[in-house]
């Protein structure tokens, strides 16, 4: 069963059920299964670093120790800065209402890369003002967390060709357009240029003689 968040945008709230889009849907899949001589399905399973044992699929886990080697429970660790100081946790999207507010350009849009879709699906309407917008290619940037924590994905909010409304989940590429340094040149120090060309020109290999 899908499962549904909650939006608000300019005081109005609806509820949209996500479906996630991936390749599967759209190309299908094909699943390779290794059998043995007799035609048995084969499992996967890790070998020690002893070298002879063999641990099964699901055999291993990771943990949490403190400095004095004592196990620690995932609920007892609390995020911190750089500073030790305590970092505010966002609860998961679907806790709580996820206000739409903040529109961005197409600029803004394509300096991220998306890893996740999301069809944002159901009966419950779109409030007028937000349809309208993006019906006009508007585009809306809101903070997502599947589970919660301190670092939220940043989600953008826009309308496909036929109609349907999409979530897609992306994060900053970080990359900068450096540009050409090297300056055109004229007039006589461009003429100076040719001519250099033309005697490095006249030094080439005449491969015929070899």
């Amino acid at each position: 069963m899908a499962r549904s968040l909650e939006f608000t945008f300019k005081g109005k709230t609806f509820s949209r059920e996500i479906e996630k889009l991936d390749r599967t849907k759209l190309y299908g899949s094909v699943v390779v299964e290794t059998v043995n001589a007799d035609g048995a399905l084969c499992k996967l399973s890790t070998l020690a670093s002893d070298g002879r044992t063999l641990i099964p699929s699901g055999g291993t886990a990771f943990g949490y120790m403190n400095p004095a080697g004592e196990w620690v429970d995932r609920g007892d660790l609390v995020p911190v800065d750089a500073k030790g100081k305590p970092l505010v946790e966002m609860e998961s999207s679907f806790k709580a209402p996820t206000e739409i507010a903040t529109e961005v350009d197409i600029e803004t849009f394509l300096d991220h890369t998306i890893r996740l879709c999301y069809r944002l699906g159901g009966d419950d309407p779109v409030p007028k003002p937000l349809m309208s917008a993006l019906e006009k290619g508007k585009i809306f940037q809101v903070p997502f967390s599947y589970r919660g924590g301190v670092d939220p994905d940043v989600a953008f909010i826009l309308q496909g060709e036929r109609g349907s409304i999409w979530m897609l989940i992306g994060e900053e590429t970080g990359v900068e357009f450096i540009g050409l340094e090297e300056a055109a040149l004229c007039g006589a120090d461009k003429a100076q240029v040719d001519d250099d060309d033309a005697e490095d020109e006249g030094d080439g290999l005449d491969f015929g003689m070899l």
